[in-house]
Parts: C-alpha cells; sequence; structure tokens
C-alpha cells in the first residue's frame, strides 16, 4: 500500500514540474512569444506647425506720438498681433510685410511696416500718427514657439517684441 501512494506522488510531482516547464517556454527559461498586441502604444510622431495664410487690417490712424508698440496672442492655431506703429504724417498708413516662418527653428517673424497711403490725397496732416492694426497668421497642427514683431518705417525693421506665445 505504501508503494502505490509511493508511485502516485512521484508521478503527481512530476508532472507538476512539466507543467511548470512548459509553462515557462519549453524548460530553458526563454519565455515564447504567445502572439498577443503590447499595451504599450507606439508613439506618433508630432505633426509640425505650418503656416497656412495670414491676413492685417488697419484699426484707426489718429494723431499722437512715436508709439510702437505690439501684443501677441494665441486665438486656437491662429497667432494674432494687436499693435501700434507711427507714422511721420497723416498720408502714411501700415501694412504687413512678407510673414516668414522658420519651422526649424520654431519662430514665426511678423513684420509691419508704413506706407504711403494711396487714397490719402494731397491734403495730409504733417504731425505723427499712430496706426493701430491687428494681424493675424493661421497655422495648422499647432503653433509657433516664438513669434517676433518688427517694425519698418522705411529706416528698416526693428524688433518690437520676442515672445512665447
Amino acid at each position: 500500500m505504501k508503494r502505490r501512494t509511493l508511485l502516485g506522488t512521484i508521478g503527481t510531482t512530476g508532472i507538476a514540474a512539466l507543467t511548470g516547464c512548459l509553462a515557462d517556454g519549453g524548460g530553458d527559461g526563454t519565455p515564447t512569444d504567445t502572439g498577443t498586441p503590447s499595451d504599450t502604444p507606439t508613439p506618433m510622431p508630432t505633426p509640425t506647425p505650418s503656416l497656412t495664410g495670414s491676413g492685417f487690417e488697419v484699426d484707426s490712424i489718429q494723431g499722437g506720438t512715436e508709439t510702437d508698440s505690439a501684443t501677441v496672442s494665441v486665438d486656437g492655431t491662429d497667432i494674432v498681433v494687436e499693435g501700434t506703429i507711427w507714422g511721420s504724417n497723416g498720408c502714411q498708413t501700415a501694412e504687413l510685410g512678407s510673414v516668414n516662418y522658420n519651422s526649424d527653428a520654431g519662430e514665426l517673424t511678423v513684420p509691419v511696416r508704413t506706407v504711403e497711403d494711396s487714397e490719402a490725397g494731397d491734403a495730409c496732416t504733417t504731425g505723427i500718427v499712430e496706426i493701430e492694426y491687428t494681424a493675424t497668421v493661421k497655422f495648422e497642427n499647432g503653433t509657433p514657439e516664438t513669434v517676433v514683431v518688427t517694425h519698418d518705417r522705411g529706416d528698416g525693421p526693428e524688433t518690437v517684441v520676442t515672445t512665447s506665445p
């Protein structure tokens, strides 16, 4: 009777040991690929912001002082610049120069300049004017890291503000 108990115990222990080896991948300690997907998602590359368009509007022209100022804000994926540039007389207005986005540096340059107003005629005031404007630069896939606003009154561009929106 003890012999049957001994054989039964050895048989049960051997099967349990063999089952453990098979569960570990065949007994050599190397796990096997079960073909189930990993719980860690593959990271997708972040798309680079790209410039899609721009707009410019002169909000007002009025007598004033030699004021150069600008503020930058973000509206969704649009960069909005609200500013004031000065002109030397009442025949001047402002316009947006060639907007430049350097995607490698993540830097947007918004150049604003004063120009002669083609509709002003000959009767212009001789005093300094403040020209308030709004420039909007549209992006997709995000916004630039840095925005630089420059003003040019005919004597070369000067940086008015550099900011990270």
